[in-house]
């Protein structure tokens, strides 16, 4: 038998982000999709403006939300950093899970009127909410400024014994 040192620290960081959101209009984005080649074919497709709508709208109540607005924007961040569908950082903050939009937004709904609820709603139920929100989504930008690792500390150190064998560490 032969011995270890096993270490364990504690980290504490610091990471610095700036997150943007474009207010959404019907008419900055009519410009927006105006260059797009096919703009002609979108302009006369009467359900794509129909989903543009009522993401504005969805992003109008999302932004007179202080709190749901404060989780979507840390939903948004710690995707930036982990992007992984079991994020940890998602988990720690609350934002994570296996329908995070659907966690984040359903709140917000029962405010929207009584057609855009009910659509919203059924396209949750579907699991076909990210592709609903996909406008509200690009609105919002993030820049990640830096980070500072604060403090380390030290958690224990040990010796471990250790057995010797044939198996490969994992």
């Amino acid at each position: 038998m032969t011995g270890k040192r096993v270490l364990e620290r504690r980290l504490r960081m610091t990471l610095d982000f700036e997150v943007t959101a474009e207010e959404l209009t019907d008419e900055a984005l009519r410009e927006y999709y105006r260059t797009s080649t096919n703009f002609e074919e979108l302009i006369s497709d009467r359900e794509f403006w129909a989903n543009i709508s009522r993401q504005v709208r969805l992003q109008k109540v999302l932004l007179e939300d202080e709190e749901v607005l404060k989780k979507y924007l840390t939903y948004v961040v710690a995707v930036e950093v982990d992007s992984s569908s079991d994020s940890r950082l998602a988990e720690v903050f609350g934002v994570g899970g296996e329908r995070p939009e659907e966690d984040i937004f359903g709140p917000l709904f029962s405010r929207l009127e009584e057609e855009d609820e009910s659509f919203f709603r059924e396209v949750s139920e579907e699991d076909a909410l990210f592709d609903h929100v996909e406008v509200l989504s690009r609105s919002v930008r993030v820049n990640w400024l830096g980070g500072v690792l604060e403090e380390v500390t030290q958690v224990a150190e040990a010796m471990m014994e250790e057995v010797e064998s044939d198996k490969p560490l994992e």
